[in-house]
């Protein structure tokens, strides 16, 4: 069940996930180790379960990361503008 957060706690979370989003070296970055880790988990000897798993355990980590990062932007636009206003103060 997701908490209440505070718009303020809002507010800073949105500003980090803007300037990770628009930041070009992140964004190659988070490009780079998704494509590798999908490279890794195509080479998985699909015989051992477990480097299946793991490769994929390191798909869904990177997978989770830009998916955080796009949460925390939406959750700032999905308060009101007073609220937004209130907590920019």
């Amino acid at each position: 069940m997701a908490t209440k957060q505070d718009p303020q706690e809002l507010r800073t979370a949105f500003l980090e996930a803007e300037r990770l989003r628009n930041e070009p070296a992140f964004q190659a970055a988070m490009i780079q180790l998704r494509k590798e880790a999908l490279e890794e988990l195509v080479a998985a000897d699909p015989t051992n379960p477990d480097d299946i798993r793991e490769a994929q355990a390191t798909v869904r980590a990177i997978d989770g990361l830009a998916t955080k990062i796009g949460n925390a932007i939406l959750r700032w636009q999905a308060l009101t503008p007073a609220q937004r206003a209130e907590a920019s103060a």
